[in-house]
């Protein structure tokens, strides 16, 4: 379930089919606040206790740490990024700690211990190869500062304030480590678990449509001996007297080979929706349709379909896409959200024109929360209270990850005059054109 309201909006990219890492930007914009606190703080305390550092290019080094995380808040930056991007964000927190370093003493500093952090950071989540560019950069910059480097204000290394200087950097350095580590590498577990349920989630829904296929396909089989059944056995009941004591044996067989029949058809009505993965592409509006057709029975609020194409496409006909079990599954969650969320009515618009197609759900109740957009998609995220184990947030992850897979983009808004809207689009190369 999705906590609302406010208004904003959020765009999730395709790249979910991709192998490689995905890291949320999030947490690495957060621990590099949280280095950026504790070099002002840092900077701060020695020129206060000591003297004589250069202050301008430090404060100039932190700024553009400072300028760099506020684009990355700020911006219209996608909320993950991939193991590449990952590694340039970490390269450059390893340069800025060695520029630092540079002002003040080298490898005499010895907060030169935090050089270490951008690498666990990346060896925790970064894959062997980008892990050693970031090893060989690191040993790089280092090699660097220590030939190239102003001195510290210290001149004795004896004195006491550099004794409890290299005992706080120690101190700090392996609580930094530790918890800089720990929280890259429980966001990979976390990411890692949802992806399995995802994979797990379309494995049953896998399985269900195999099952409904080989029942329709019995049904189909059957259909033909219970209807010889059928007939033999009026024929035997007209050529019998009336008062014979088999008529009513007859009677009952008849009763229960069409009881069968009536089973068998309503199997085989349901093959549609039941089938396996793969079939013949049907109209968009019939697969939205089928999506939303398990909740229209049960919903409280009443449930609107409007299909049309963009005023520009003309008389472009309606798109067919494959019966993919991804696309019903995904459409089918985020119908259900809606309808958890709605005050009096769900809307499912779809649309088409020749560069794309995207199905429209918005319902009428409060909106997402504004400070979950730029999350919402993301796995344990939740609006409910963390003692509530049902609900994982896992349900809008796994429709994003289903319809990703079908090259689809999936956006989330609040409407002007109240509620929430899903846009999910594909690129109208993806369809079937037929005439």
């Amino acid at each position: 379930m999705l906590p609302r309201p406010s208004s904003d909006q959020t765009d999730f990219p395709t790249g979910l089919e991709t192998p490689e890492l995905q890291t949320r930007l999030d947490i690495l914009v957060q621990i590099r606040w949280m280095a950026i606190s504790g070099q002002l703080a840092t900077v701060a305390i020695v020129e206060g206790a000591i003297g004589n550092l250069p202050l301008v290019p430090l404060l100039g080094v932190i700024a553009a740490s400072v300028l760099l995380n506020a684009i990355l808040t700020f911006g219209k930056v996608k909320s993950r990024i991939t193991e590449t991007q990952a590694a340039w964000y970490l390269s450059f927190d390893i340069l800025q700690l060695a520029l630092m370093l540079g002002l003040t003493g080298g490898p005499t500093n010895p907060f030169a211990i935090f050089m270490l952090a951008p690498v666990a950071v990346g060896a925790a989540v970064l894959a062997p190869q980008r892990v050693a560019m970031l090893v060989g950069f690191s040993v790089f910059t280092l090699s660097a500062v220590a030939m190239w480097h102003l001195p510290l204000p210290i001149t004795l290394h004896a004195d006491q304030l550099y004794i409890f200087g290299a005992w706080m950097a120690m101190l700090l350095g392996v609580v930094s480590l530790a918890f800089f580590t720990w929280r890259m590498a429980d966001e990979s577990r976390n990411a890692a678990a949802a992806y399995s349920q995802a994979r797990i989630v379309l494995a049953q829904e896998e399985r269900m449509a195999e099952v409904g296929a080989l029942a329709a396909a019995v049904a189909h089989e059957m259909n033909t001996p219970l209807a010889t059944v059928c007939l033999l056995a009026r024929e035997v009941g007209e050529q019998l007297p009336a008062d014979s004591p088999v008529q009513s044996d007859l009677r009952m067989l008849l009763s229960q080979a069409n009881r069968c029949r009536d089973t068998l058809a309503r199997l085989t009505s349901k093959k549609g929706r039941n089938a396996a993965v793969e079939h013949e592409p049907i109209p968009l509006p019939s697969l939205v349709e089928m999506a939303a057709a398990t909740h229209a029975e049960t919903s409280p609020v009443p449930i609107f379909f409007d299909h049309h194409a963009d005023s520009e496409a003309g008389d472009l006909p309606v798109p067919w896409v494959e019966h993919k079990l991804e696309i019903l599954h995904g459409l089918s969650n985020l119908i259900q959200n809606a309808i958890q969320f709605a005050a009096s009515r769900v809307e499912i618009h779809t649309a088409w024109n020749r560069q794309s197609y995207s199905v429209h759900i918005v319902d009428d109740g409060p909106g997402f929360a504004s400070h979950l957009l730029g999350q919402l998609g993301e796995p344990y995220i939740s609006g409910r209270s963390e003692s509530s184990s049902a609900h994982l947030g896992l349900g809008v992850f796994i429709s994003k990850t289903l319809l990703c897979r079908t090259k689809a983009t999936v956006h989330f808004s609040n409407l002007p005059e109240g509620g929430a809207e899903v846009r999910v689009t594909w690129p109208r190369q993806t369809a079937n054109e037929r005439k």
